[in-house]
Formats: structure tokens, sequence, C-alpha cells
């Protein structure tokens, strides 16, 4: 429900969205237009933010620079520490992409280049294929498969620490590092929560100091993206320590968690559309355009993307106070109708052309072509075994995980692989 707050802003409160309710995480469509129709800006009174709801309000303020990502700038941030307290934690935050200065980002991201270069992302392409291959060989030529528990429980996470150079038997340890990296700037989680995830990072930054002491230790550190990221030079200047764990940082928070959704829902959205899987089958051309669309179409998200003013702003008709916290609800502006011809349909051809599924602007996302990479071989991989697969009966045996802090996450999705009872004996 919506009513005028004392200095005219528009407020909601849960009564109109309450990303908590299993019946918007069932069915968020609803609850998006009328979010998109009545509220393309409000503040939400539970929440304790800004919501930001249409495409054209969630484009622009994902390229104002007067919205930062920066947790630190939220009006209930932990007070900052003095230097002797910072932790690895806190060092590479500050260091990161979300944390530093406009100029500070771009020396970043030049600087980072090599890492992603073609000849390192052939390397990191071969490793993940080989992860891809592996969860497929596991599953093998059973007559059904839990999408969440063969694949997006162990592809997205083991993907970056591929990419990273963590050895295979500390992928486990990897994965935790990840979980709490991503839990510790959550604002829609306590302070307690956050807090205790924090510390839970500190062995993973530990190991990567560790690792990174390593390879400058050696007379070439290495031509991975590790090694990449540690011999990157720009006019003598260098990468630091902590901006490299900025980095990885980064990249978790991009490409780990929020992956983890990108392997059920591309299959949940080829199952329940027959017709556009077997069109992509004819087709192979339309994989990227493909994934980006049933992205758009599957909209996983729970909460929305956080920003924080830095000073007091005037944005579509409302007063923002700085440090208060914006919510960017790029899943109800992927369901759009004005940016979005009928929306809720799934028409891998679509015309994508300025959509902000990977973010747009200075922060567009790090992980965009390793979610691509693990996309395509997935789907490709799926396609090849299991020409026949359909859902199991029940659409699948869908159910979420209710209490995920972000996502409206699917823990099981059951495929019937198709495979005749004559090959599988055989």
């Amino acid at each position: 429900m919506s009513n005028a707050g004392a200095d005219g802003r528009v407020e909601i409160d849960a009564r109109t969205f309450n990303p908590y309710s299993q019946d918007f995480i069932r069915a968020p469509d609803p609850v998006w237009q009328v979010l998109l129709r009545d509220y393309p800006i409000a503040w939400h009174k539970d929440l304790q933010m800004w919501l930001v709801n249409t495409h054209e309000l969630c484009d622009r303020i994902l390229k104002d620079n007067r919205f930062t990502p920066n947790f630190r700038a939220w009006e209930f941030a932990p007070p900052p520490k003095p230097d002797e307290q910072k932790n690895d934690f806190d060092l590479a935050f500050e260091k990161g992409f979300f944390a530093v200065t406009p100029q500070a980002h771009l020396r970043l991201r030049k600087l980072t280049m090599p890492a992603f270069s073609r000849p390192v992302m052939a390397k990191i392409d071969a490793k993940i294929h080989d992860l891809v291959t592996d969860c497929f060989d596991a599953i093998g030529d059973a007559p059904s498969f839990d999408v969440y528990d063969a694949l997006a429980s162990k592809i997205p996470v083991r993907s970056i620490a591929r990419m990273v150079g963590v050895p295979t038997d500390r992928e486990d340890f990897f994965h935790d590092f990840a979980v709490n990296v991503i839990k510790s700037t959550r604002i829609n989680l306590g302070a307690k929560e956050r807090d205790a995830a924090m510390q839970a990072t500190l062995p993973g930054f530990a190991y990567f100091r560790e690792e990174i002491a390593r390879r400058r230790a050696q007379p070439e550190p290495g031509n991975d993206f590790l090694g990449s990221l540690i011999g990157a030079s720009d006019n003598g200047s260098q990468l630091d320590d902590y901006e490299i764990l900025s980095v990885v940082f980064a990249l978790i928070t991009a490409g780990s968690d929020t992956a983890t959704d990108l392997h059920t829902y591309l299959l949940h959205g080829l199952l329940t559309h027959p017709e556009q899987l077997e069109l992509l089958r004819r087709r192979p051309e339309l994989m990227e355009n493909a994934i980006i669309e049933l992205l758009r179409y599957g909209s996983f998200g729970k909460m929305p993307f956080f920003r924080f003013a830095t000073e007091d702003i005037e944005f579509a008709g409302q007063q923002i106070r700085k440090g208060q916290a914006v919510g960017v609800n790029i899943s109800a502006a992927w369901h759009d109708p004005a940016r979005w011809e009928n929306p809720n349909s799934l028409d891998i051809t679509r015309k994508l052309d300025g959509n902000i599924v990977f973010g747009t602007g200075a922060h567009f996302c790090i992980g965009t072509y390793l979610v691509r990479v693990q996309g395509s071989l997935m789907l490709k991989t799926f396609m090849e075994r299991y020409p026949n697969a359909r859902l199991a009966p029940g659409q699948g045996e869908l159910d979420f995980e209710w209490n995920h802090h972000n996502a409206r996450r699917i823990n099981r999705l059951v495929v019937d692989t198709g495979l005749n009872p004559a090959r599988r004996a055989a």
C-alpha cells in the first residue's frame, strides 16, 4: 500500500512489495507490474530504502555517478575503523571497484584488462569446459537429475575458483569464502550476520595473499589470470596485493552466487518453452542472445541492486538524502512493458539492444564473460547429451530456497533425461 509522507514523498510498504513472501517468490510478475505502473520510484518504509523500478529509471540511476555501490556510503554502515584495526576484508574492499573514486576505477579497469585478454580467457574457457564435462559425466545416463544439485551448485563457484587458480581440492574452501564475501555487504542482512560473514572471509583472503606472495617471488608470476594481474603495468603503475584481492572480490560478487541461478533458470525457461529449445537447436548462433533473453525472462533477483546517495539528490521528482539506500529493482525493469513488448513472453530472437541484464555504466558487470561462457557450455552440452529431455512431472518438482538472502533461488528442478532403457543398460 502507498501513502504520501510528510515531505510529499511516495511511500510503500510490505503490503505492496514483500520480497520474502512465498507468493512473490513463486510468481513475482503481478507485484512487479504494480510497481512499474504505480510506483516508478517510492520509499519502502519496511525495507528503509528507495525502490526504483522502471527500466528507464534503473538505467538512469546505474549511469549516475552520484549513486555509488560503495556499502560504506550507506547511512547505517558500520563506522570507519582506525587503520590499525583494518583486516584483509576491509583493505581489499577499500581498494576495489565499488569503493574507489571514478579516476581510480578507470585505473583499475585499465590494469585488469590483460587478465581478460583473449589468450588468458582461452585457458579459462578450457578449464570451464572440463568442469562442465565432468558435471555431465557424473550425471551420465541417469533417467533423471536435479539441475541444482548436479549443475547449479557446482559450476559457478568452481568456474571462478579455476579462473583464479584455486586447486580442485580446495574448491569447497573457496565456495565458503565466496558465499561469505557476498553476505558481508548485503544491507538486507542484520549487522551481526554481516560481521560474522566478514570474519569468515579472512581465511580466504589469507590464502590469496600467500599465493600472490608466492607468485611475486618467482621470476615470472605466470600467464594465467592471477599472474596477469600481478604482472600488469601501465606507465610504471602496477596493482598492489589488495587491489588484486579486490578483483577476486569483484569476480565473486558478480559471478558466483548469482550465476548459481543462471543454470536453473536457463533450463527451466527452455524446458517450459520447448519450441524455443528446438529453435536454439536449429539456430545455435542465437546462443548468446538466448542466454540474455532467458535471464531477462526469468528475472531471478529477489532483492534489488544496492546504490547509495553520495549527496542530497532530486531524482525523478523525489528528494533522496545523502547516505540513503536505493534499491535498483532491475528484475522488475526486465519485465517493464514500456521497454519490452510482451515482457512475459520468452523469445530468444528478441532484439535486446539497450538491455541492462548485466548492468550498465561504469560498473557494468565484471563477470559477464564468465557467465556467458558457463551458460553456453552448459546448454550446448545439455542439448547434445539429452536431446529428448523434459521436466519431470509436476513442473520438474520445482521448489525454492525460500529464505535465500538475495535470489528467488530454485533449489530443486528435476529433469527427465529422455534416455531410453536400452541405452542406459548399454
